[in-house]
């Protein structure tokens, strides 16, 4: 896989589509805003393919096919909140127990817990982006769930090509929004801590200004994030092999 080609393609399909196009990047900062379903929607259409960027026109399907995949992300998501709830639910029994023996029956099966959950996060960072996908393409829910077809399509990319696509991608994107946001906060506390220290009340007025200029930072800037993910994973989705025929 041609992984600088991959990284080129999506950083012009959103500087072209959305860098270049102040109504359209208005207009994703406001589906953003609203819940991030019509946002969920829009990706939908990059994942479909289309280029270059569609408009973000049509309103009621965005906001139905950003549910639609929501829906898929909350099933997909449902284990690890089972996960959780036994997790804290030995971990309140573990406290009402008097039993030492109990007590550690209980750490050694949250442990357990705990890894089993990790696992399910790092198969669900998998399988997620290609489920979100086939769900795209076919409009069919159960597409996103069928297990056998996603496992094809990762196995016709490669799977270490898919691996590496994957990582590549998560650290393209997730390193910039770390340093933004958390370089942000930063400078937000510092100048929020001699706000209030100098200004006493004021300060707090000036640490909410911050904090409303951050949270204003980080729905400018992810559009561009979030559609040149969406571009990055359908070009490894459509670089996969043509599945071969049944005889």
């Amino acid at each position: 896989m041609d992984f600088e080609g991959l990284l080129t393609d999506a950083f012009s399909y959103v500087r072209e589509g959305i860098w270049g196009n102040t109504d359209r990047w208005l207009k994703l900062i406001l589906a953003l805003i609203c819940l991030g379903l019509p946002f969920n929607g829009y990706v939908m259409r990059v994942y479909r393919g289309a280029k270059p960027a569609p408009d973000v026109d049509e309103w009621g399907t965005l906001f139905v096919d950003g549910l639609k995949l929501l829906l898929v992300g909350i099933i997909y998501a449902l284990p690890i909140l089972i996960i959780w709830m036994l997790i804290f639910g030995s971990w309140l029994l573990t406290g009402f127990s008097e039993s030492a023996e109990a007590a550690i029956a209980m750490s050694g099966i949250n442990i357990l817990l705990m890894m089993a959950m990790y696992v399910y996060e790092i198969v669900i960072a998998l399988v997620m982006p290609i489920a979100s996908i086939r769900f795209a393409r076919t409009n069919a829910i159960s597409e996103a769930f069928n297990f056998g077809g996603i496992i094809g399509t990762i196995g016709r990319i490669g799977w270490l090509n898919y691996i590496i696509a994957i990582l590549l991608v998560g650290l393209v994107v997730g390193i910039p929004m770390l340093v933004l946001i958390f370089g942000f906060i930063i400078v937000a506390a510092i100048i929020a801590g001699i706000s209030i220290v100098l200004l006493k009340e004021a300060g707090l007025l000036v640490f909410f200004a911050i904090l409303g200029l951050m949270l204003l930072l980080v729905l400018i800037i992810a559009p561009f994030f979030g559609i040149f993910q969406a571009r990055c994973m359908t070009i490894v989705y459509d670089s996969a092999a043509p599945a071969e025929p049944v005889p």
